[in-house]
């Protein structure tokens, strides 16, 4: 990190003060919060990866040859078990969170 000569007290003890709150910030959000941010959209935003990683997961499953996949657990088993239903309730969530969030503002 590049130091910087600074003249004038006011000036440095800003920069203290807001280095100061930077690293409180920080260490106040924690891993996730470094990684997702903080504010109103947070849960969306948890929500989204949990959708987008289990699509994932299901594509892969779905992309493998047939010879490794599981005899008992095949591509229909996964599709209307898992992925359409966990996937629908999150549509729901993020249509019911919207809708509320504007409703009560």
């Amino acid at each position: 990190m590049n130091k910087l000569e600074i003249q004038d007290p006011k000036v440095a003890s800003k920069i203290i003060a807001a280095n100061a709150e930077s690293e409180k910030r920080k260490a106040e959000l924690g891993v996730l919060g470094r990684f997702f941010g903080s504010g109103e959209n947070v849960r969306l935003y948890i929500v989204g990866m949990i959708a987008l990683l289990i699509l994932l997961t299901a594509l892969a499953y779905t992309m493998i040859p047939d010879r490794y996949r599981s005899a008992e657990f095949g591509l229909k088993e996964l599709w209307t078990l898992v992925v359409l239903p966990v996937e629908s309730t999150i549509i729901g969530y993020l249509i019911g969170s919207r809708s509320a969030s504007s409703s009560n503002g």
